[in-house]
Protein backbone atom coordinates (compact mmCIF):
# COMPACT_ATOMS: atom_id res chain seq x y z
CA UNK A 1 0.00 0.00 0.00
CA UNK A 2 0.75 3.81 -0.65
CA UNK A 3 1.59 5.65 2.49
CA UNK A 4 2.98 9.33 3.02
CA UNK A 5 5.74 9.40 5.57
CA UNK A 6 6.44 12.59 7.51
CA UNK A 7 9.90 12.94 9.30
CA UNK A 8 10.56 15.76 11.43
CA UNK A 9 14.17 15.05 12.25
CA UNK A 10 15.57 14.91 7.80
CA UNK A 11 12.56 17.47 7.17
CA UNK A 12 11.07 15.59 4.75
CA UNK A 13 7.49 14.01 3.52
CA UNK A 14 8.36 11.20 1.28
CA UNK A 15 6.09 8.28 -0.26
CA UNK A 16 6.93 5.15 1.47
CA UNK A 17 5.29 1.60 0.69
CA UNK A 18 3.64 0.10 4.10
CA UNK A 19 2.68 -3.96 3.68
CA UNK A 20 1.36 -4.52 7.38
CA UNK A 21 1.61 -3.19 11.08
CA UNK A 22 5.40 -4.10 11.23
CA UNK A 23 6.41 -1.51 8.16
CA UNK A 24 4.04 0.91 10.46
CA UNK A 25 6.66 0.47 13.26
CA UNK A 26 9.57 0.46 11.07
CA UNK A 27 8.75 3.97 9.83
CA UNK A 28 7.79 5.29 12.87
CA UNK A 29 10.48 4.12 14.37
CA UNK A 30 8.62 3.30 17.28
CA UNK A 31 6.99 -0.38 18.81
CA UNK A 32 3.79 1.49 20.06
CA UNK A 33 1.51 3.48 17.65
CA UNK A 34 -1.94 4.79 17.96
CA UNK A 35 -4.54 6.73 15.68
CA UNK A 36 -3.20 10.48 15.39
CA UNK A 37 -6.48 11.40 13.68
CA UNK A 38 -8.03 11.54 9.80
CA UNK A 39 -6.96 14.01 7.25
CA UNK A 40 -9.11 15.57 4.94
CA UNK A 41 -9.36 12.41 2.45
CA UNK A 42 -10.73 10.52 5.38
CA UNK A 43 -6.37 8.85 5.64
CA UNK A 44 -6.00 7.68 9.03
CA UNK A 45 -2.85 9.43 10.56
CA UNK A 46 -0.60 6.58 12.14
CA UNK A 47 1.45 8.09 15.10
CA UNK A 48 4.46 6.78 17.79
CA UNK A 49 1.87 6.41 20.99
CA UNK A 50 4.99 7.45 23.42
CA UNK A 51 6.08 10.28 21.35
CA UNK A 52 4.84 12.71 24.02
CA UNK A 53 7.45 10.95 25.99
CA UNK A 54 10.19 10.16 23.38
CA UNK A 55 10.51 12.45 20.05
CA UNK A 56 12.26 15.63 19.95
CA UNK A 57 10.98 17.11 16.56
CA UNK A 58 7.37 17.95 15.83
CA UNK A 59 5.45 18.51 13.01
CA UNK A 60 2.75 21.00 13.02
CA UNK A 61 0.09 21.07 10.79
CA UNK A 62 -2.92 23.33 11.89
CA UNK A 63 -5.20 22.19 9.13
CA UNK A 64 -4.71 18.81 10.04
CA UNK A 65 -4.68 18.74 13.75
CA UNK A 66 -4.56 21.81 16.70
CA UNK A 67 -1.21 20.49 17.92
CA UNK A 68 2.26 19.56 16.95
CA UNK A 69 2.75 15.43 16.37
CA UNK A 70 5.61 14.22 18.72
CA UNK A 71 7.92 12.25 15.75
CA UNK A 72 7.13 10.83 12.92
CA UNK A 73 3.90 10.79 11.05
CA UNK A 74 2.02 8.58 8.79
CA UNK A 75 -0.68 8.98 6.35
CA UNK A 76 -2.08 5.22 5.41
CA UNK A 77 -5.64 5.38 3.68
CA UNK A 78 -8.43 3.49 5.19
CA UNK A 79 -11.40 1.59 4.15
CA UNK A 80 -14.44 2.65 6.10
CA UNK A 81 -16.58 -0.31 4.92
CA UNK A 82 -14.29 -2.94 6.29
CA UNK A 83 -11.42 -0.93 8.63
CA UNK A 84 -9.00 -2.54 6.52
CA UNK A 85 -5.64 -0.31 5.02
CA UNK A 86 -5.81 0.71 1.98
CA UNK A 87 -3.61 3.69 -0.59
CA UNK A 88 -3.45 6.52 0.90
CA UNK A 89 -6.07 9.40 -0.37
CA UNK A 90 -3.00 12.10 -0.38
CA UNK A 91 0.48 11.92 -1.60
CA UNK A 92 3.61 13.42 -0.75
CA UNK A 93 3.19 16.56 -2.53
CA UNK A 94 -0.74 16.60 -1.25
CA UNK A 95 0.80 16.84 2.08
CA UNK A 96 3.95 19.48 1.22
CA UNK A 97 1.39 21.69 0.51
CA UNK A 98 -0.67 21.34 3.50
CA UNK A 99 0.44 24.44 5.60
CA UNK A 100 2.99 23.17 8.10
CA UNK A 101 6.65 23.53 9.88
CA UNK A 102 8.83 21.11 11.65
CA UNK A 103 9.44 22.04 15.10
CA UNK A 104 11.75 21.61 18.35
CA UNK A 105 10.41 20.54 21.38
CA UNK A 106 11.83 24.31 22.59
CA UNK A 107 9.35 25.94 19.91
CA UNK A 108 6.57 23.62 21.06
CA UNK A 109 7.41 24.18 24.77
CA UNK A 110 6.62 28.11 24.12
CA UNK A 111 3.00 26.82 22.58
CA UNK A 112 1.79 26.06 26.22
CA UNK A 113 0.97 23.26 27.76
CA UNK A 114 2.44 20.55 25.66
CA UNK A 115 6.20 20.65 26.31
Amino acid sequence: MKGVLVDPYLETIKNVEVEDWRDIQKHLQCSIFGSGGYDEGGDAIYVNDEGMFEEDKFWYAPDVYPYPYAGRVLFLGINRANGESQDSFLDAEDVMDIDHKFMSRDEVSVMGELG
